[in-house]
C-alpha cells in the first residue's frame, strides 16, 4: 500500500471519527426498545449479501436500515447501529479476514456518509421532512450514494492505478438502481403512528424498472445491439405524407394553446422550462434505433400534471427544438427539426387532455391515476409516433422498431414517471420548490442508465486480440 492511499485511508477515518464523537455526545440518555430492535436488523442485515449483475462486487441490504434510521432516529442512534453493521459485515465477509484499517474505514464511510444525509435531510430540510418524507429521502438517498461512492472508489481508485471516473463507472453504474429501489422501499415504511398516503405507492415504479430492465438486458442479442448506424435517406412519399399530417396537428395543438395562454404560475413555469431544457440537452442514444431520450420529459410530465393545456403544449415543444438541435452527430434536417417538437407536442397535449378533461371525474383528484394516465399516453403516443416514421423510413414493420424502443426506453420512462409523481404530489400543497429535490435523482438515474446502456453495448462487441 503506498503512502497516499494510506493517507487517504487514515484521512477518511479520522473524519469518520470526528463525525461519530460528535454524535456520541448527543447519545439519548435512555434507549427504547425500538431502537435496540433497529439495531439488531441492521446488523442482522449487514451480514445479508447482495450480488448485482455484471460485478464482482456485493453490497449490503444494511442501506435500507440506515436510511429509515435517518429518517426516524437521531445522528448517535443511527450512527451506533451502522457503524456496528459496518463491523459485522467486515467480519463476516466470504474475501478473507479483514484488516483493522479496512474495518475502520468502512466505519468511518459509514458514519461520514450518514452525517451528510442528517446533515441534509434533519437540519437543512427539517421542514420538508415532516411534510414531504418522500421527496427529502430522494435527496437523503442521493446524498448517501454519491458520498458512499466516491469514499469507496477513492481507495479502489488508489490501490488499483485507475482513473477515479472508470472505477465509478465499473463498481456503482449496476448499484444505483439497488440504492434507488430502496429509497422507493422505505420512503413506503411509516414511522410510529404514521399512515402510508396512497399516492406514495407512486415511487415503487422504480422496482417494475429493475425488473423490466435488468431481466431483459440479460437476454438481449447481439444483433438487436448491432443496428445502429443507417445511411441517410431521402423521404418516401409515404413518409412526406407522415410528417406533414404530424406536423400540422402539431401546429393545432399549439395553436389551441397559445390564444388563451394565461400562466397559473408565472415563476413554476419559466423553473420547469429552464430545467426541462437543461434536462432536454443530456441525451441518451438508444441502441438499434435512430433516436435518443433525455430526463426532460419529467418535467414534461410534471408540467401535464400541474401546469395549463397552453403552458404544457409550449413547453414541449421547445424541448423537442432543442433535443434536436443540441449537439447532433449531424446537421439535422428541416424534417427532423419539424418532426420531433411536433411529436412531443402533440403527445403532451393528448395526455393533458385526456387526463385533465376526459378522464378528470374518474380519476378524483389522485396523483397517482393522473400520472398513469399521462404517462401511459405521452410514452405511448411520443414512441408510437417515432417509430411509425422510422417505420416508413426503413421499410421495416412498425411493430418490430417499436418493441426495439419500447425496451430500451420504457424503464427510463417508469423512473422518470415516479419523479413527476413525487414532485406533483409535492407541488400539489403549493410547495413546488421542494418537488426540485427530486431531480438530482433523476440526474443519477440519467448517470447509470447512460453507463448501463454504454456496458451493454460494450459487452456485446467482440474484442480484438
Amino acid at each position: 500500500m503506498g503512502r497516499t492511499t494510506k493517507t487517504y485511508i487514515l484521512t477518511v477515518i479520522g473524519a469518520g471519527a470526528l463525525v461519530l464523537a460528535y454524535a456520541l455526545g448527543s447519545l439519548p440518555p435512555a434507549a427504547q426498545w425500538s431502537w435496540a430492535v433497529y439495531t439488531a436488523l441492521t446488523v442482522l442485515a449487514s451480514v445479508a449479501q447482495l450480488r448485482l449483475p455484471r460485478s464482482e462486487g456485493t453490497f449490503s441490504l444494511s442501506f435500507l436500515f440506515l436510511l429509515y434510521g435517518i429518517a426516524h432516529f437521531s445522528l448517535s442512534e443511527t450512527l451506533i447501529a451502522g457503524c456496528a453493521g459496518a463491523v459485522v459485515q467486515c467480519l463476516v465477509s466470504s474475501k478473507g479476514r479483514a484488516s483493522l484499517l479496512q474495518i475502520l474505514f468502512n466505519a468511518a464511510n459509514v458514519a461520514i456518509s450518514v452525517g451528510a444525509c442528517f446533515l441534509i435531510g434533519r437540519v437543512w430540510l427539517a421542514a420538508e421532512m415532516t411534510r414531504h418524507l418522500p421527496v427529502v429521502l430522494a435527496a437523503v438517498g442521493c446524498t448517501y450514494f454519491v458520498v458512499n461512492t466516491v469514499l469507496v472508489s477513492g481507495v479502489l481508485s488508489l490501490l488499483q492505478s485507475r482513473r477515479l471516473a472508470d472505477v465509478c463507472s465499473r463498481w456503482y453504474a449496476w448499484s444505483f438502481p439497488y440504492y434507488l429501489v430502496g429509497v422507493a422501499l422505505v420512503g413506503l415504511v411509516p414511522g410510529p403512528g404514521q399512515a402510508v398516503s396512497g399516492d406514495a405507492w407512486l415511487i415503487l415504479l422504480p422496482v417494475v424498472y429493475l425488473m423490466h430492465f435488468f431481466l431483459g438486458l440479460a437476454a438481449v442479442q447481439v444483433s438487436a445491439i448491432a443496428r445502429t448506424n443507417r445511411a441517410e435517406v431521402s423521404l418516401p412519399p409515404r413518409a412526406q405524407l407522415y410528417l406533414t399530417g404530424v406536423v400540422a396537428t402539431g401546429l393545432l395543438a399549439l395553436a389551441a394553446g397559445i390564444p388563451g395562454w394565461q400562466p397559473q404560475d408565472l415563476a413554476r413555469f419559466l423553473v420547469y422550462l429552464a430545467l426541462g431544457v437543461f434536462a432536454s440537452t443530456l441525451k441518451i442514444q438508444l441502441p438499434g434505433v435512430r433516436g435518443s431520450i433525455t430526463p426532460g420529459f419529467v418535467l414534461l410530465l410534471a408540467a401535464v400534471a400541474q401546469l395549463s393545456f397552453g403552458e404544457t403544449a409550449v413547453m414541449a415543444a421547445v424541448l423537442g427544438v432543442v433535443q434536436v438541435l443540441w449537439r447532433s452527430t449531424k446537421r439535422p434536417l428541416l424534417a427532423q427539426v419539424l418532426f420531433n417538437p411536433a411529436c412531443l407536442a402533440v403527445s403532451a397535449a393528448l395526455a393533458w387532455v385526456l387526463s385533465r378533461m376526459v378522464l378528470a371525474p374518474w380519476l378524483d383528484n389522485s396523483v397517482a391515476g393522473l400520472l398513469l394516465i399521462s404517462t401511459l399516453v405521452l410514452y405511448g403516443s411520443n414512441t408510437i409516433l417515432v417509430a411509425a416514421m422510422l417505420a416508413l423510413l426503413d421499410r421495416q414493420p412498425l411493430s418490430g422498431i417499436w418493441q426495439l424502443c419500447h425496451f430500451w426506453s420504457l424503464p427510463y420512462y417508469l423512473v422518470g414517471a415516479a419523479a413527476a409523481g413525487i414532485m406533483t404530489a409535492t407541488g400539489g400543497n403549493g410547495d413546488w420548490p421542494a418537488s426540485l429535490l427530486v431531480l438530482p435523482l433523476m440526474g443519477l438515474v440519467y448517470i447509470s442508465y447512460r453507463a448501463l446502456l454504454g456496458q451493454a453495448i460494450a459487452g456485446t462487441q467482440p474484442t480484438g486480440a
